[in-house]
């Protein structure tokens, strides 16, 4: 598929000669026309090729798809409490590995996307199950195979890991007020109507990762595995089921208007570290084709920042109370910003792999 240099160079050697000059033999041979036999200056065997195609090709490709079946925790806690779902994930990935055999280097890239989530939530306000999410990622590595080949070899590797880690749970409203303007009242009896919105959970990962790496071909068969560490990793998004505490005020309308509401999505950001690892076994029906099966595992932990806008509504007024009607002036609004410091958050994820890879 891929030509190394120096068979490109040998292929424009050979074809250049004989414009250069005209390679005699020894001993001219007379054919029928009476005129020397000259010998050729390329192959004309098809033996004589080898070294000028594929099959001194340094580079080799594998790619395929791979299902993964995991399971999930999340946990988080911040001044409201703890909270904690557990999932079970499916999803499809690709996956592509690019090996320089002449090197012993490689370079390999994932990502995949869960198609069903199921499981369970709890938190401070009460718990449900989690009927949907979403579990995505994409990645990729380089390593060198320092000791061995790219057949029975075992090395470094770096390379960072994008993951989105959402299970759906309850989401909590928060006003989308800005000023007194987008409040709507009723000039007859006081009541307030806030414009409300809600988000779902949306937590994203960017992970740093070190590591060790190994593979061995042994005939029909193959094991390759990896361990690694994520000394760092940027984690941020929303918790859409933190709420703060409502306070209805019923001084002016009876049932209650509000007084103090949640004007924004929790918005986390911090930091954490961890591991990774993963393992196969697999099983080459052909040259070309290899089934494996493996097993897989992410952890994380670390402490992140969670930020809030609190709105503070006051109730209409009348600025002219001998002319109806009895509410005539919008309620007043302003927002206040809060921020808890160190909350520990935790992931886990792992589960079983199965892969399909097809090799050139």
């Amino acid at each position: 598929m891929f030509r190394s240099t120096t068979s490109v160079l040998a292929l424009l050697a050979a074809m250049t000669v004989p414009a250069l000059a005209a390679d005699y033999s020894d001993e001219w041979v007379e054919v029928d026309d009476g005129a020397p036999d000259f010998r050729t200056s390329y192959p004309t065997e098809p033996g004589d090729w080898a070294g000028l195609g594929d099959d001194d090709d340094p580079l080799s490709l594998e790619m395929g798809v791979r299902y993964w079946y995991s399971m999930g925790s999340t946990t988080l806690s911040n001044s409201a409490g703890d909270f904690g779902a557990t999932d079970a994930a499916h999803s499809g990935e690709l996956h592509l590995r690019i090996t320089d055999h002449s090197t012993n280097t490689f370079a390999k890239a994932l990502a995949g996307y869960s198609f069903a989530m199921g499981g369970s939530y709890s938190d401070p306000f009460g718990g449900g199950a989690v009927v949907d999410g979403r579990l995505g990622y994409v990645g990729a590595d380089i390593g060198y195979n320092a000791f061995g080949d790219a057949k029975a070899g075992i090395g470094p590797l770096v390379g960072y890991l994008y993951w989105n880690n959402s299970p759906r749970t309850d989401r909590s409203n928060f006003t989308t007020a800005e000023t007194s303007a987008d409040i709507g009242f009723d000039p007859d009896t006081g009541q307030t109507f806030l414009p409300m919105d809600s988000e779902d959970n949306n937590l994203n990962i960017h992970a740093l990762r070190l590591g060790v790496q190994g593979r061995a071909e042994m005939g029909m068969f193959d094991i390759t595995g990896e361990v690694a560490a994520v000394p760092y990793a940027r984690v941020d998004g929303t918790i859409g089921n933190d709420q703060t505490t409502t306070v209805i005020d019923n001084s002016v309308y009876a049932p209650g208007n509000i007084v103090s509401y949640k004007a924004s999505p929790t918005q986390i950001d911090g930091w954490g570290y961890g591991a990774m690892a993963e393992g196969f076994v697999g099983f080459h029906p052909t040259e070309s084709m290899t089934v494996r099966l493996g097993g897989r595992a992410w952890y994380l932990n670390g402490t992140a920042d969670a930020t809030y806008q609190q709105a503070t509504i006051g109730n209409p007024t009348d600025s002219d109370a001998v002319n109806p009607p009895a509410f005539d002036t919008p309620p007043s609004y302003s927002e206040t910003s809060y921020i808890e410091t160190a909350n520990p958050f935790s992931l886990f994820r792992y589960g079983l792999l199965a892969e399909l890879t097809y090799r050139f």
